[in-house]
């Protein structure tokens, strides 16, 4: 199997983050209701890196976003609670 046991005190080495800086800069300056909009072409990964790095950036603020239906270019998303 691929996947080892680790425990506590091992997994005490490797740092999590908080969130991804720059998206979390952002986010913090938002109110409920309003939004934002990410694209590929600018931020130089997928929509699926772009919307992982915002749920984690979020969670980290105590926000709850939500995605909004774009463009295969864009990533839409509210913020729609605290």
């Amino acid at each position: 199997m691929a996947i080892q046991k680790m425990t506590k005190a091992e997994l005490g080495r490797y740092r999590s983050t908080g969130g991804y800086s720059p998206y979390v800069s952002v986010l913090r300056d938002l109110k409920v209701g309003e939004g934002g909009r990410a694209t590929i072409a600018q931020e130089k990964c997928t929509k699926q890196t772009i919307k992982n790095r915002l749920n984690k950036s979020a969670e980290s603020l105590g926000l709850k976003i939500k995605y909004r239906r774009s463009t295969a270019e864009d990533v839409v998303f509210e913020i729609v609670g605290r």
